[in-house]
């Protein structure tokens, strides 16, 4: 009998001792365990595949022609960089997010596409600041990239961008006579351009707005073809980033032209 109670008492002992260190543990035991650091998922870019080549797309968004390069891009797993125009994007702030939603770059182009070099100093920052305004509230942050309507810059927009951390000028790769799309070649012009321009690091300039709204439809064919072209040719597709670097093939650009880390051809 005194053996048996010994051994009662014994087991409740250790019963309890389990119980008390399962309370204590409790907490513990409610919260996720966190994952040993080999474990965690790192966002690492792919590796390009060829030649990089940006192509970029200024003065949009616009809804007769920005949805179909978008669902080009898609369907070619290409992404992009846009320079939007301030007052096309008040006016379709859904085309703008629909462009940040697929993944592609946006920058900054003006508010009006203003030719800075006649704008006096306000005019300049208004230009400048206003478009930031707009697609900071539409997108939740500012843009950081700049690029001045047609390329040319004043001493005051500089001011601004080096004021609001935007880039200095992004310009692009155009060493041959050929036309742009702005000036209507049709599709095969428009191929023809992009194709010899296409070097790598090249951004290559297109539009998705303005001048070429005045341009046949059907010069729009343009876009799936020379991507397949530029693929055929072993070409990969990266957007831009600013960098302190100039850009030989790119005008003296501090940029660079990287693989995607978003939209469709991350």
């Amino acid at each position: 009998m005194i053996t048996l109670l010994l051994m009662f008492a014994g087991v409740t002992v250790a019963g309890a001792a389990m119980f008390v260190q399962a309370v204590q543990a409790g907490g513990a035991a409610q919260a996720e365990p966190a994952l040993p650091p080999a474990a965690v998922p790192v966002a690492v870019p792919r590796a390009a595949t060829g030649p990089l080549v940006a192509l970029t797309f200024d003065d949009g968004p616009s809804p007769e022609r920005t949805p179909y390069v978008l669902d080009v891009l898609k369907e070619k797993g290409v992404t992009a960089t846009f320079f939007l125009q301030g007052s096309h994007a008040e006016e379709h702030p859904d085309l703008v997010r629909r462009i940040r939603d697929e993944g592609h770059v946006i920058g900054n182009h003006s508010y009006s596409h203003a030719y800075f070099p006649d704008l006096a100093p306000a005019q300049a920052r208004e230009e400048i600041v206003r478009t930031n305004a707009v697609l900071q509230e539409i997108l939740g942050a500012p843009p950081v990239l700049f690029r001045y309507p047609h390329g040319e810059s004043s001493r005051a927009g500089d001011e601004v961008l080096n004021e609001l951390n935007l880039s200095d000028d992004i310009l692009w790769h155009w060493d041959s006579a050929l036309p742009g799309d702005f000036e209507c070649p049709g599709a095969a012009g428009v191929q023809k351009f992009v194709t010899t321009e296409s070097v790598n690091q090249a951004a290559i300039l297109l539009h998705d707005a303005n001048d070429t709204l005045e341009c046949p439809i059907e010069q729009w064919n343009y876009l799936p073809r020379t991507i397949d072209a530029l693929k055929a040719k072993g070409f990969d597709f990266g957007v831009v980033e600013p960098t302190d670097r100039p850009s030989p093939a790119n005008q003296g650009s501090r940029m660079r032209v990287v693989v995607p880390r978003t939209g469709p051809g991350a």
